[in-house]
């Protein structure tokens, strides 16, 4: 079985929360929004450094105040059908842009609320991050 390290973040602005969306029905987790971020270029580049890439490449901002908060593991179908073990570290984040823009797999961008978090498809690690970091 393949595996994965995955970097992504809770990207904050004031009250709200950036989330990303992939073309429809494309894996990892097709169909719904997710915290913004991606692989890690393990021989290359240290945590963070693939954390600011990563949102770069997918919203064109730049990241301050990094903090780490969780880990977590899934088993899911990566892009080719085959199944995969990802291990997401996850980081708290500010942004320091005022303009988003999708790129790269990201076909949408949307900060939403604490409140509408709880009314969105979220993807299955986020919704257990979140019930532990009480935005659930």
């Amino acid at each position: 079985m393949k595996s994965r390290v995955i970097v992504s973040a809770i990207i904050k602005k004031g009250s709200k929360y950036l989330l990303g969306k992939k073309p429809k029905d494309i894996p990892l987790y097709p169909n719904t929004w997710h915290l913004l971020g991606g692989g890690i270029r393990l021989d290359e580049e240290k945590l963070e450094e693939a954390l600011r890439r990563e949102i770069k490449e997918e919203a064109g901002i730049e990241i301050a105040n990094i903090k780490r908060l969780s880990f977590d593991e899934d088993y899911e179908n990566n892009k080719n059908g085959e199944m995969t073990h990802y291990l997401f570290l996850v980081f708290e984040v500010e942004c320091k842009s005022d303009e988003v823009k999708p790129n790269d797999d990201i076909t949408e961008l949307k900060w939403f609320t604490k409140e509408q978090l709880k009314t969105i498809p979220i993807t299955r690690p986020s919704i257990k991050l979140f019930r532990e970091i009480g935005l659930f």
